[in-house]
């Protein structure tokens, strides 16, 4: 099967594409950055016997999300699985906040999901969307309140996404973890970096959990952290 990813480059985004090569599926890896998906492509192939394709976008783009649709899409018969990882994480008083802020953060972390699941279902071969959510999307918290609500919103996408396909064949989850040991994870403020969750195991879990097709699904995940302060 084909698996697209967003934010393939980020830290939860290397793991899970590590983990879908080594299981044997061709990857379609999507970041900003093509000199780290060069990177990917080179150390993940040298590794697996595996297709690869990347594509280089700014999610944020209207037009760079059609380009990714339209490749991904026209790759043999489509993509099979998609995992929405790319995030922003806005660390600054609500007092800063701006606009364009607002704009910026909600059209990466909801938007873009919401376009990449409604238009390769359309296509009509898409088994799974997984989406990636965070603990925000059940809380709220100081200096993170785009960040929060971005994620309180692609959780409610995800519920609805889950009921508008239920009869189509395609699977939808909302995986969200506690902080992680990522370079956005650096960023949580007033928290020990050394308690965060380990991306590679926690791209592992999120593996074991939706690769299963019977007539049980694991929905909705928290995956938190056994220390919190």
């Amino acid at each position: 099967m084909k698996v697209l990813i967003t934010g393939a480059t980020g830290g939860l985004g290397r793991e899970l594409a590590s983990q879908y090569a080594m299981a044997g599926h061709d990857l379609c890896l999507v970041a900003r950055d093509k000199y780290k998906l060069n990177d990917i492509n080179s150390k993940l192939s040298s590794q697996c016997k595996i297709s690869i394709m990347t594509i280089a976008a700014n999610l944020q783009d209207p037009e760079e999300l059609n380009k990714v649709v339209s490749q991904a899409s026209s790759w043999d018969d489509g993509i099979d699985i998609l995992i929405n990882c790319a995030a922003l994480f806005n660390v600054e008083s609500i007092t800063e906040v701006g606009i364009d802020d607002f704009d910026s953060c909600f059209n990466l972390n909801v938007r873009a999901p919401y376009f990449l699941s409604i238009s390769l279902q359309k296509k009509g071969n898409l088994k799974q969307i997984i989406n990636i959510g965070s603990s925000s999307a059940y809380a709220g918290f100081k200096d993170t309140t785009l960040y929060c609500a971005s994620k309180h919103a692609l959780l409610g996408l995800s519920r609805s996404l889950f009921e508008e396909y239920r009869d189509t064949g395609t699977r939808v989850f909302f995986i969200a973890p506690g902080s992680i040991q990522t370079p956005m994870g650096e960023k949580v403020p007033n928290q020990d970096y050394s308690t965060f969750i380990d991306p590679k195991e926690l791209a592992e879990y999120i593996y074991s959990t939706t690769n299963r097709d019977s007539n049980m699904i694991i929905q909705e995940v928290r995956v938190n952290r056994y220390n919190v302060q």
